[in-house]
């Protein structure tokens, strides 16, 4: 290949440095047409991708299970270990989705439903507290000036307001007609998603269910298309980061479990409203290193503060801080151990690339991409390092029979 190339001729060269810069030209002056392309492209493989991502998460339960059942003394469990383990890890992710779905999710859709109704109510209260609040009183100075209750404000407002008829007869049909459209937008596009995620979660157990007949085809194909020594060294950087990513995902998983159920006991204790609702931020957003965790605890306190007061949303506030102290210096350590060995410095500029390229997804993947590219700069630093060191030593050796 660099024979051939070297033998272009400029102006074949040239010819390729035109073509390539016209492509790009292209595609950037059309990067809509071009992100409209990619997105159906990828609406279309959604269910496989989503295949992939249940089955890869699902593929070390399904594993270790499989471990267990081919030890047992009864011959048929030993047999068909594989089939029954996928079909036990499938019959128990399904089971907890369906508690999620019959238990869960009506409990925090109601309190969703229920703080934005009476959001208008909780404002209103704010607003009366903060004016009350005298001169003497130490937030006094770091309120901003609430206007007075105007009547003739008011009275302008409602003077405003067009006579019903005309409403009906001409902003009615329109806004029903408006809200029949989003709706059935809105339900197409949740259908759809319901049926994404069914016909992946069909492709995931497949996918398990033959693991290893998928595996052998898509080791065949790279040793047809790969090199040898390309191809170990690739196996090994995927074995390396496969390593990383899930370690940390499950660890990050499990201890965000662990810090939402504690969540909810302690706002629970404290009475806090939306417990269930307020908890699970917390836990989920437990996932994103040093910024989830603060982003969650401002929520919920000023939620507490709106539906309790600056004082049970200062008890709360407190109550959480020390919370997330207990869970960053013993829980979390204890279950993620050091898995990645990063810089805090590495961690947070991760999150704000991550999160600036593909936005909550990024937040949530970018600490284990950036230990993936760890370990690849660190092992081509070392190739460097060590070929620099031959090339030193071959030069030294040579200097030295010049001299001799």
């Amino acid at each position: 290949m660099k024979r051939k190339w070297k033998d272009l001729s400029l102006y074949k060269q040239g010819l390729i440095l035109i073509l390539v810069v016209f492509f790009l030209y292209n595609i950037t002056a059309n990067l809509s047409v071009v992100v409209a392309i990619v997105h159906g492209f990828f609406n279309i493989l959604a269910p496989f991708i989503i295949g992939c991502i249940i089955a890869y998460f699902l593929s070390r339960p399904v594993i270790r299970l499989d471990e267990h059942f081919s030890k047992s003394r009864i011959a048929f469990i030993r047999k068909k270990s594989h089939i029954l383990a996928t079909i036990a890890v499938f019959l128990i992710v399904i089971a907890i989705v369906t508690l999620i779905v019959i238990h869960v999710a009506p409990i925090i859709v109601g309190h969703l439903m229920d703080l934005i109704e009476n959001l208008p109510e909780y404002y209103q209260n704010v607003i009366n507290w903060a004016r009350n609040i005298g001169p003497n009183h130490w937030l006094y100075n770091f309120l901003p000036e609430i206007p007075e209750y105007n009547v003739d404000v008011a009275t302008d407002i409602i003077d405003a307001i067009p006579p019903i008829d005309e409403v009906i007869d001409t902003g009615l049909l329109a806004l029903i007609t408006t809200a029949l459209g989003t709706f059935v937008s809105n339900m197409v596009s949740f259908g759809t998603r319901v049926l994404h995620f069914g016909l992946g979660l069909i492709l995931a157990f497949y996918l398990l269910l033959y693991r290893t007949t998928v595996v052998a085809l898509v080791d065949r194909i790279a040793t047809v298309f790969i090199k040898p020594k390309m191809l170990e060294f690739l196996k090994s950087y995927l074995h390396k980061s496969n390593e990383v990513f899930y370690k940390f995902i499950s660890a990050q998983f499990l201890d965000a479990c662990i810090l939402g159920t504690l969540a909810f006991i302690l706002l629970s204790i404290l009475q806090v409203e939306y417990a269930m609702t307020l908890a699970l931020l917390l836990g989920i957003c437990n996932m994103i290193p040093f910024f989830g965790s603060i982003f969650a605890s401002l929520v919920t306190t000023v939620v507490t503060f709106f539906t309790g007061g600056l004082q049970d949303a200062l008890v709360v506030f407190g109550s959480l801080l020390v919370l997330q102290q207990i869970d960053a210096n013993f829980i979390s350590p204890k279950i993620t151990g050091d898995v990645l060995g990063l810089n805090p410095l590495l961690i947070i500029t991760s999150i704000f690339i991550g999160g600036a390229l593909l936005g909550i997804i990024g937040m949530f993947i970018a600490v284990p991409v950036a230990a993936m590219c760890k370990i690849f700069l660190e092992d081509y630093l070392t190739m460097r390092e060590k070929k620099l060191d031959i090339n030193q030593n071959q030069s030294k050796s040579t200097l030295l029979n010049e001299n001799n």
